[in-house]
């Protein structure tokens, strides 16, 4: 371990303060949120029991993609987010591009939280105002990111503990009420359920591809990880870990999470406005059991929310540090406590801006999105893809690090490949179009912002 690494401060100014413990949860918390507890019921109803298939294989690529980013992590752990190693390898327009893309996309995906936490609060209180749960969660969680870093670990810690025992208890709970014979109120807990009502691939080849756009939503935050490298105590030791059980994390809260969900409810008959989670336990008759799931689901999608508040802030920093004008300099400095004050605080308030979203697009602003979302992700996944490359082959041998990337490049080349499909597929899919779309105007706009930026700094 170098001394870089045992300052309690890294190069960035940020501390070290998340533990070995923290960095853990926080991994295993970014891959559970709402797109599990809610979204899911979309994946079911779109492309029936075959969703189990579609997790495993983007589980798989999104594996990939982190030992990827994870050697590049381990590479320099002075570097304060995946950007820099963009602006280093790909360029400094594709990384401001880039930067800025990936900020809106976490302001984007805490905007989906936030409107899936008014969904959750209306199951106990019908008539309350969507928003108002979501904008409570958001100043609350500002407040929590200010103090410091530590406080966040520790805050996600606690959500993720109680996510992960929640989906290990309903996925216990259902193969014992399988194992007994146990019986809901759609009929006996049985494995006919993934072939009765039309088998496996009900929805045939059409509903199989429209069901990859919500699952991918479901995986965004899983290189959460990578961000918080400048604030962890042992990056070198705590990341490769975090990044190597993700396989085991994958079957776990994705796989078995949705086939025990299955085997209670056969899949034409799962909610998509309301967590299957809670319709699944409810079916059970066990006294209380959605009320408690419901509490879980709301922990998680406040968790989540939590966690995009603290990846957008170190964005905006990341984007703006050590950069000139007013702009910059405003959001591109610590406070005293070292924490990037105003850049979370204009994440929070741009978040906040949700119910005006909803107001427009109305029940389907969840669906809208967090199909933008997914959109944007599939196209800083694509860069993020093209800098690893770049970086093993402007990377001598000998200066690797011992966590490299499997089977490069082929498996480079083979990720980006299947990034770029599921673009080609949401381009395609009419209902994804217009988010797809929308994704890429954005990038297209913030090209051109790079482009006169340049001119007018030739110029002077």
């Amino acid at each position: 371990m170098t001394k870089k690494e045992k300052n309690t401060e890294s190069s960035s100014g940020y501390k070290r303060t998340l533990s070995n413990a923290h960095i853990q949860l926080i991994a295993l918390g970014g891959t559970i949120g709402t797109g599990l507890f809610l979204g899911v019921g979309d994946s079911i109803h779109l492309a029936g029991p075959s969703v189990i298939l579609i997790y495993i294989i983007v589980g798989l690529f999104l594996f990939l993609l982190m030992r990827a980013l994870g050697e590049l992590i381990m590479s320099d752990l002075s570097k304060h987010t995946y950007i820099d190693f963009i602006e280093k390898y790909l360029g400094k327009n594709i990384g401001f591009i880039t930067g800025y893309l990936y900020w809106i996309s976490w302001i984007s995906l805490g905007m989906a939280e936030t409107t899936a936490l008014g969904i959750y609060f209306q199951y106990w209180f019908p008539s309350l105002k969507p928003w108002i749960p979501g904008l409570i969660t958001i100043v609350a969680l500002l407040l929590i990111n200010l103090i410091s870093a530590r406080v966040f670990g520790n805050l996600e810690f606690s959500f993720a503990i109680i996510k992960i025992v929640t989906i290990i208890a309903f996925v216990v709970l259902i193969a014992y009420l399988l194992l007994t014979g146990g019986k809901t109120s759609f009929g006996p807990i049985s494995f006919a359920n993934l072939e009765d009502h039309g088998g496996f691939f009900s929805r045939g080849t059409h509903g199989f591809l429209q069901g990859f756009q919500m699952v991918i939503f479901s995986f965004i935050g899983v290189e959460l990880i990578g961000l918080t490298a400048a604030e962890a105590q042992n990056p070198r030791v705590t990341l490769k870990n975090a990044i190597n059980q993700l396989p085991i994390r994958i079957i776990l809260f994705y796989v078995l999470a949705i086939l025990a969900i299955l085997l209670v409810i056969p899949w034409s008959k799962v909610a998509t406005d309301s967590s299957p989670f809670v319709q699944a336990l409810g079916a059970t008759g066990i006294r209380n059991a959605s009320s408690i799931i419901n509490f879980v689901v709301i922990s998680a999608a406040i968790s989540s929310t939590n966690s995009f508040l603290y990846s957008a802030g170190r964005l905006l920093f990341s984007v703006t540090y050590n950069e000139k004008g007013k702009w910059n300099e405003t959001f591109g400095h610590l406070s005293r406590r070292q924490l990037p004050q105003n850049a979370l605080i204009l994440s929070a308030v741009l978040m906040g801006l949700s119910p005006i979203l909803t107001l427009i697009i109305g029940d389907r602003a969840f669906t809208f999105i967090s199909a933008t979302s997914t959109s944007m992700f599939l196209i800083i996944w694509c860069l993020m893809v093209l800098t690893h490359i770049a970086y093993r082959r402007r990377t001598p041998e000998s200066e690797l690090n011992d966590f490299k990337m499997p089977g490069y490049p082929f498996l480079d080349y083979f990720i980006l490949l299947f990034f770029i499909s599921m673009i080609i597929l949401l381009l395609v899919l009419p209902s994804h179009r217009i988010s797809m779309i929308a994704a890429m105007i954005t990038f297209l706009i913030l090209y051109l912002i790079t482009k006169i930026w340049d001119k007018e700094n030739n110029v002077e």
